[in-house]
């Protein structure tokens, strides 16, 4: 079976031309396959699915940011599923693992599909099939779209990358306390708690 013919099976709402970039909302149209999928400059880019300690670290976070920006009001944090739209033409539409965006952005109320802006912080949480190049283009894609602050967290290395922007970047251990910064000021969670949760 030719690889065009695989790819009318799986996705028969692409566009008739293989060669012509998705756009986001074709993109959003797409059948679930079971993959973690993202859109960067037009093209798919799948990944299996995360693990279990990769998803628990990713909902660890989550509650602590959860009960942070409730307890202020300040605005919403969002799961992996979550599509963000950093660029268009050709479009890319990210999904991190954890996300958090101020509530003041959201004029207009919560949108029904991707979210049509960077978030103000975006999270990654290090896979075994990723590869250094692609967390990097990744981080990169959120900081060039407006992103003010991007961890990346290696569960195998107990680390944190902070990342505020392409020269301010600092690895944070265990013995340190990662803190929001002025994205999320008075946020603080020790390194420690994170990986022992």
């Amino acid at each position: 079976m030719s690889l065009e013919t695989t790819r009318r099976i799986l996705y028969p709402e692409l566009p008739p031309d293989p060669g012509r970039p998705l756009t986001a909302e074709e993109f959003a149209a797409l059948p679930e396959d079971g993959w973690r999928t993202e859109l960067v400059d037009g093209l798919l880019v799948r990944e299996p699915p995360a693990g279990g300690g990769h998803g628990h670290l990713g909902n660890q976070l989550g509650f602590h940011l959860t009960a942070f920006v409730r307890e202020r009001e300040s605005g919403y944090v969002f799961g992996a599923d979550t599509g963000f739209i950093l660029r268009r033409s050709p479009d890319t539409v990210r999904a991190p693992d954890v996300a958090f965006v101020a509530g003041d952005r959201f004029e207009a109320g919560l949108p029904r599909g991707y979210v049509p802006f960077a978030p103000d912080l975006a999270v990654e949480v290090v896979s075994p099939s990723n590869t250094a190049s692609e967390l990097q283009a990744k981080v990169l894609d959120y900081l060039t779209a407006g992103t003010r602050l991007v961890w990346v967290i290696d569960p195998s290395r107990e680390t944190v990358t902070v990342y505020r922007s392409r020269e301010d970047i600092r690895i944070l251990g265990r013995d340190d306390v990662l803190d929001g910064g002025d994205v999320l000021p008075g946020f603080d969670l020790p390194i420690a708690e994170l990986f022992d949760a």
